[in-house]
């Protein structure tokens, strides 16, 4: 504890090379004082000064700030002042959150999140925050970063994905900018003409979708044995792009897009019979930094009322 830009250690024999005291302490009292704050740790030789640390670490049992509240938690909420928890996202080193999940609190289990984010690039560095709320009202933001890296293709719909090994020259774009060039009579240069802001990207990809071969294995089922197996697998991954809900597609080298399948898939051999590859085209249809898409699209259930955007 800190007063007056001094350091105290209280009782008879504080200051014994050996302590004598082996009652846990479960009651703390501040009285008839001006406190800037209160400062507790487990560390056994801690560094006596006029200042408090810079921030919590391992050791700190709890630090009261007193900062308009006698909260001495390093998150500032309760029951008492939280109505809504919610989750927030941004690529690190850009200013703009995008809310993901927002979760009414009744209890403190409430406080707890389990949320699957499909909408990270790979090798993407994304910045998380979760934010206590008490009625539109935000408090502080307690934030942790996080970077994904895989080396596979995904599609994503809800909390279902399918993925595949990917080589160089399996997923091709486009980027669509829609424009025309108007040839005048007295130019000898022709005028570009743009009516729309549309700028979006399609494209066509081809993977072997293949189950494991065995439950437990990450070996995938090759041989004559697994064809019925993988016929039955790929007509599920044909169902899954034919079913007109538009779905995230993330490539391992950083390329992610939401997007719609166009028909028509198709399945086809390569080389052999059994060694079969699916292809398929799509079109972007919205931006996964949008909250507006996202919610619209069917990849978000956070209404407007939330949006930081």
């Amino acid at each position: 504890m800190f007063l007056c830009g001094n350091s105290f250690v209280g009782g008879g024999l504080a200051c014994c090379l050996t302590p004598t005291g082996m009652e846990n302490i479960n009651y703390i009292e501040l009285k008839e004082g001006l406190y800037d704050g209160m400062y507790l740790t487990r560390a056994t030789e801690p560094e006596l000064s006029g200042t408090f640390p810079g921030e919590w670490d391992f050791d700190t049992l709890l630090w009261a700030k007193f900062n308009g509240s006698v909260n001495a938690g390093n998150v500032d909420w309760n029951l008492a002042n939280t109505s809504h928890i919610i989750l927030k996202s941004r690529t690190e080193g850009t200013f703009q959150w995008k809310t993901i999940v927002v979760k009414e609190v009744t209890d403190i289990a409430d406080f707890v999140i389990n949320y699957p984010d499909y909408f990270i690039a790979s090798g993407q560095s994304v910045e998380y925050a979760i934010v206590p709320v008490l009625y539109g009202l935000e408090g502080s933001y307690a934030t942790a970063k996080a970077v994904s890296r895989f080396t596979k293709m995904f599609l994503v719909e809800g909390t279902v994905a399918w993925g595949t090994e990917i080589t160089d020259g399996y997923c091709d774009t486009t980027r669509n900018v829609p424009s025309s060039t108007v040839e005048l009579l007295n130019s000898r240069y022709p005028v570009f003409v743009r009516n729309t802001i549309a700028d979006y990207d399609t494209g066509s990809c081809k993977g072997s979708f293949l189950p494991l071969a065995e439950e437990n294995d990450c070996e995938p089922a090759y041989g004559e044995q697994y064809d019925y197996q993988r016929t039955a697998y790929q007509k599920k991954f044909m169902d899954f792009i034919s079913d007109g809900i538009p779905k995230i597609l993330k490539l391992p080298d950083g390329r992610l897009w939401l997007v719609q399948v166009t028909p028509n898939p198709s399945d086809t051999a390569n080389q052999a019979y059994n060694d079969r590859e699916i292809s398929w085209s799509w079109v972007e249809v919205g931006s996964v930094n949008s909250e507006e898409d996202l919610y619209y699209l069917g990849f978000s259930d956070v209404e407007s009322e939330w949006w930081s955007q």
